[in-house]
């Protein structure tokens, strides 16, 4: 342990000192009721923290979810491209024709 430790560890524990010191200074001056205000008060404040911060983490986590899920279906095409680009020209031509051909589901109910 080192000087600055120390005296950090000083400093620290005179701050909470000061505070606690206020603290009741308040309490004894403006009675048990701006106290109970001033509790009340810091705890909603600190309740809307945590909600804010455990809606961000789900948001986050819908993020990854997404980005993974898009990322693996990129993957996905890459491979069926590279798995359609090395077939032999005639099979790529039938391949390609028959995906012409095919009913377009997208558009149910259009004609072409």
């Amino acid at each position: 342990m080192n000087i600055d430790t120390l005296l950090a560890a000083g400093q620290a524990a005179a701050t909470v000192h000061t505070a606690v010191d206020q603290v009741i200074d308040a309490a004894l001056y403006y009675g048990p009721g701006a106290l109970a205000a001033g509790a009340i008060a810091a705890a909603w404040c600190t309740c809307r923290w945590a909600v804010r911060r455990y809606d961000q983490l789900l948001q986050d986590r819908a993020d990854r979810r997404a980005y993974t899920a898009r990322a693996f279906r990129l993957c996905r095409v890459a491979d069926n491209a590279d798995a359609i680009g090395a077939l032999p020209e005639t099979d790529l031509v039938t391949y390609l024709d028959n995906k012409y051909d095919a009913a377009d589901l997208a558009n149910e109910g259009e004609e072409r």
